[in-house]
Order: structure tokens, then sequence, then C-alpha cells
């Protein structure tokens, strides 16, 4: 008798209650235990009591040895929530690797199986000029509560791992090299019972291995054929936390790779900073268009700082393919816009892709007579820097350093909008590798301050006799603040950039308010805040208790939140990078209305953060004062619970309350 492909005996299927005689008749997914009685019955986690569902087995088999990796999950749905693991998404990269054998299925609680029979559909993902992510979609039927999800499928990568790693007794190497085995995300969105890799690595290869997070009590072989297994249980979910560093940098992994050559840390970024620093001396080259550029652009006998500025507004007129809303192909090919193969082809073509305006940059103050090298660096948006991982690909950012007297200039005329002596913030404080043929080595970006991304907001307000409020609000962005927003706005059209500054400040404001944006100025002046100006109108803003109107002071801040009000914390707190905000409120009384009292000022400095409200009478206008600093941007555990107070104490700050007092009329009728 068959069953799927393989024989089962008849009389073990009969002795067998019915719903284990459908398991045992299955065939198994790939790397994946038969399921047991006890899976069969679960209902809850005992681990994490209410949780949607859990990956009860998750395995990898990674074999470099023919090139594929296969991945195998079952979950078990506990909850109603639980039920959308049964959308199925299996990304991957177009044009290096082919998805096959995908195969799904459903277990009920009284065993009973169903096989998905559908096929998955592709869709598109990511569509960039060189890069295209699609992903493999299919969706389980009738799944339910207490239903198992088992799915699997294998990924065949075009790419071959470089002989080198295979034979390198046959090759002259003269640095470190290496390249992936595998790299096993352990940590999933839901908690993980048992998790199962394995890496059958290519014969006679050296591997070494990095880890993120990885418990101690993790069971790691060696097998005698050179087999890696990696086996871990009770993994608890990733939580995904507000203001945390990235993903990459907490989520428990384990990498392998292959190293050749003479590995050490430090030995290899320098190798990977001198094969980087060949490339760009062949882009840059030695142009006579380039040196005329130069020459046109700058005075010899300028200061040094002088001719970089000059350059860096040059470079900066070049326009940024990589910032245009995304084209079909048929407008690509109607624009016909040529390969860049140099830095002479830049200036030339005046357009650019990626990191091409630095490149030239560097080209330019080279023939300017200055020493300028990119620094390729890790960008904080997605990952902090790790030594210990040699890869590349982290390296994803491009930063042009240029010695000045003894010291560095740090800049990315390639970021469009960032004003010269600014690096955009995921930027700052951040290594990688200085791609310097005279000085190839390691490299950090300084860390950015608190002034460099700055907000002042003003506003003009007058209190209507039954406490409405109405006036003119202005914010002034600078610095960090003014590149991000202008950075988030390049692909909006006019409409959609009214629609959410009007509601980022109509969500700041006391419910009721009416906010109408009525300028917008500098959305592409790098040199100068851009501002926004309002008109608002608050109605029963202040409070009639008897004779006297209760004001709240926090005009702007009437909807803020603690951020960290949680008493339980997972991950350290990050902001990305330091900032500060200065209020400015004045607000008129009419006729009648007189303060009573003002509360007194409110303080809360902890040195990395600071807080400042204050509220005086000038006539018959009260001005309000407000500081807010966040002077560092990552904050271990053990200072969470400070953070978290001093958030209280803004708010404590911000809820201060007016009392006043509406005058007597003299005439009796």
């Amino acid at each position: 008798m068959k069953h799927s492909g393989f024989s089962c005996a008849v009389g073990v299927c009969l002795l067998l209650p019915p719903a284990a005689a459908s398991l045992a008749c299955a065939q198994e997914l790939p790397n994946l235990p038969a399921i047991t009685p006890e899976e069969l019955a679960l209902k809850d986690n005992p681990a994490a009591k209410g949780s949607a569902a859990m990956i009860l087995y998750y395995a990898v088999d990674t074999d470099n040895r023919n090139g594929t990796e296969t991945e195998s999950f079952r979950i078990k749905v506990f909850q109603d929530e639980g039920r959308k693991y049964a959308n199925v998404e299996i990304p991957y990269y177009d044009k290096d690797t082919r998805v096959e054998e995908i195969r799904a299925r459903t277990i009920g609680a009284d065993g009973k199986m169903a096989e998905f029979t559908e096929q998955a559909y592709d869709r598109e993902i990511v569509k960039a000029k060189k890069i295209r992510v699609n992903a493999k979609v299919l969706t389980l039927p009738n799944v339910q509560i207490g239903t198992i999800i088992e799915y699997s499928y294998r990924l065949h990568y075009k790419e071959k791992i470089p002989d080198v790693f295979k034979h390198p007794e046959a090759y002259r190497i003269d640095a470190a090299y290496t390249y992936p085995a595998a790299e096993w995300e352990i940590q999933r969105s839901l908690f993980l019972r048992h998790g199962h890799f394995t890496l059958h690595r290519v014969k006679g290869a050296e591997i070494q291995d990095f880890y993120v997070a990885l418990p101690e009590n993790v069971r790691k072989q060696r097998l005698n054929d050179g087999t890696i297994q990696i086996d871990i249980d009770n993994v608890p979910a990733y939580e995904e936390e507000e203001d945390s560093p990235p993903e990459e940098n907490l989520k428990i992994r384990a990498n392998m790779y292959y190293a050749v050559g003479y590995y050490s840390e430090n030995v290899y970024w320098e190798g990977v900073a001198k094969r980087h620093a060949e490339a760009v001396d062949k882009f840059i080259g030695k142009s006579k268009v380039i040196q005329s550029e130069a020459a046109r652009l700058v005075n010899p006998n300028d200061p040094d700082e002088k001719k970089l500025r000059q350059i860096y507004d040059r470079v900066q007129q070049i326009r940024a393919v990589s910032y245009e809303a995304a084209k079909t192909d048929k407008q690509l090919k109607q624009e016909n816009l040529a390969e860049n193969k140099n830095a002479e082809d830049v200036l030339v073509h005046g357009y650019a892709y990626a990191n091409e305006i630095d490149l030239l940059f560097v080209a330019l103050a080279r023939a300017s007579g200055l020493h300028a090298a990119p620094l390729m660096v890790s960008s904080r948006k997605l990952a902090f820097f790790m030594k210990g991982y040699p890869s590349e690909r982290q390296l994803n950012s491009m930063v042009v350093s240029v010695r000045v007297g003894q010291g560095f200039v740090y800049l990315d005329p390639a970021t469009r909008f960032c004003p010269y002596g600014l690096l955009p913030w995921d930027e700052a404080d951040t290594s990688g590798v200085l791609e310097d043929s005279e000085y190839p080595n390691l490299g950090s970006t300084p860390a950015s301050k608190s002034k460099d991304a700055t907000l002042r907001r003003e506003a003009d307000l007058k209190l209507s006799s039954d406490g409405g409020l109405s006036g003119k609000v202005v914010f002034l962005y600078f610095g960090q603040e003014a590149l991000s927003m202008r950075l988030e706005a390049i692909r909006k059209d006019e409409a959609e950039r009214r629609k959410e500054l009007e509601e980022s400040l109509k969500g700041m404001l006391m419910q009721g308010a009416a906010v109408k944006l009525v300028k917008v100025e500098g959305w592409e002046d790098s040199g100068a805040p851009l501002r926004t100006e309002f008109e608002v109108d608050i109605p029963n803003f202040a409070v009639p208790a008897g004779r006297r109107l209760i004001l709240p002071l926090g005009v702007l801040h009437a909807h803020e939140k603690n951020p960290l009000a949680t008493p339980r914390r997972t991950h350290p707190v990050y902001f990305g990078y330091p900032h500060e905000s200065y209020d400015e409120v004045r607000l008129e009384l009419p006729a009648g209305i007189e303060v009573e009292s003002l509360p007194a000022n409110a303080k809360a400095d902890q040195g990395a953060v600071y807080y400042e409200l204050s509220a005086k009478k000038n006539g018959n206008t009260i001005e309000m004062m407000r500081t807010f600093r966040i002077s560092g941007a990552l904050y271990t555990l053990d200072q969470y619970s400070k953070l978290s107070s001093f958030y209280d104490h803004v708010l404590e700050g911000d809820s201060r309350q007016a009392a006043l007092r509406v005058a007597v009329s003299s005439n009796p009728n």
C-alpha cells in the first residue's frame, strides 16, 4: 500500500486509533520529528501562558555542498489571533535564489491532517535598480484554535562557494577572507520550544562562528563528518518595544562563516578596507575633467574648510537618482540613463546613483590637494557595527573623511538636503572601514550632540472670555530635525505633506482643536531651517470653575504620554540620536480676566536628560518657556527606571495649571 510516495504497513495503521493512524501514515516534512500526542493535546504554552501560538519545532538544514537550505516549521495555534500564522510568506532574492519543494499542511486537534494542495503565488516585495525581492505566498485553509500548522521549503542558491575556501592550499593568500556558511535567526516572533540547526560544511574548509545573545545552555556539536549542529530549547518570543536598538543586535542568532588567510578581526577589516580602497581609486581615476572642475571651484590659497564647502555645494547640485520615486521599466527605458563608470561620468552626466556623489566629492577634494577617503560604515537604522562579525554586508552607508589640520571632517553630500558639517543621524557615532589606500583601517564617525537636532515651537495665542484659544503656531526645525523632515517628504506631494503636518500638530493639542497650515518655507533649502506656520483654534481650553478659569500650561503637549511607562523592559532604550526642543508660548488674556496664580516652575535634571518649564505674567500676557533635552542616544536597562521617572516629571510639569480670575462686573444689570 502506497501513501504519498512511501510505504505504510497496513497492519500498523489498523492497530492504532484513528487520529494516531492518520499521523503514522503521513509523510513527515523534512527534519521535523513525528507529532506526539502531547503536542496534539497542548492547549497553551506552559512557559508563556496566554500565547496566541508557539513554534513547537523549527529546523534549518543548511547544505553548503549542494547550495541549499531547508527550513521547516511546526506551529501550534492557541488563540484566535494565532490563526494569522496560516498566512505564510517565503522571501527570496529573485536573481540568485530558487524556492523549491514547498510543502504545507494542517493537523487538527483530533489528528486529522489536511495537505495544502494549492499553488503558492509570487508577490514582489522590493524592486530597485539592481535588487528585486519576491515572496512565495500561501494561505492554509481552515486553521482553528488547536490546529497545528506545518510547512517547509528549500532555498536553492545559484552562487557557489569560491574555490579558495575549498582548496586554500592551491592559492597564494595575502589577506584574511571570509564567506558566509550559515546565518541562522534563532529567535522568532513566537516562543520556540525546540530549534534544530544543521550545517553540512564544505569538506576541509575552516569554519568560524559568531553569535548574538546565544544562551550558555545551547548544545553545540561537531560530528565526525564535519557537520555542525546546534540544538536549543525554550527560546522566548522576540518582543518588539518602542525605542529599542536594531533587531540585528538583539535577536538570538548564530552565524557561521568560512575563513582563509591569517585571520583576526583587525587583519580581516584592514584587508576589506584595502580592497575597497583599490576599487575607489579605480573609480576616481585620473581625470583632466575633474582637475579642471576642481581648479574652477577652489582657490589654492583658500583655507581647506572653504575649499570643502565650495566642493560640497557643487556636488550637491548633482541629480540624486536614488531619491526619486520608483519608475516603471518603460520609464527607465525612455530616460535611458547610462551607467556611471567613473567619477568623471558622474560630473559629466550630472546624475548619480547611491554613493556616487560622495565619490565625486572625494575625487574633487583630492584634485584640490586634500586628503579625502570614503568611510564605509554600518547604518544605525539597520544595525550597530559588530567588529567580531566579519561580514562586509554590515557596511551599507558611505561617509567621506577629510583631513583638515590636525583633525578630520566627516561629510555626506550624497544625502539630499544634508547641510555641510552634519551627518545623517544613522551615520553618526558608528564604525566601519576607511577606504584609504595609504591608511586602510577601521574607522569611526563622531557622535552627534543634542544641539545638532533642534526643534523650536513658537505660539502667539489669545484667550477668549469663554475659555477658547486661537492664534498662530510656528515650528522651526534645525539640523537633524530639518533633515529628517525633508527626507521623509521627498516622495510625497503637497497634499500629503499638508495633511501630515496638520495631523501632527492636531495630535499634540487638546481634543476638538482645528488646525490649518498657512505656509511652509525651506523644504529644499538645506542652509536654512524648515519653517511651518499654522493657524489654530482650540475651543474650551480653559475650564470654568466658579468665577475662575483653570488654564493648562502644556498647550502644545496635551496628549503626551510616558513612552517608558511599562514597569518591565526587555531591551535597552534607543532614541536614535540626541535632540532638544524649546517652546515659547505667549498667551494674551482678554479684558476682565486676570492672573490669580501661576504654578511654581518645574524642573527635572538628570544630566543626560533635562526638562524645565516656567511661566510668568507680563502685563496681560502669560509667557511660558519649556526646554526638553535628550543628550544621549542609547541607555542601558539599568538606567530605565530613572528615564521612566524623568518622563513622569515631564508629564507632571506639562499638566500644571494657572488660575485666572474673572472680574466681577460693576453693573448690577
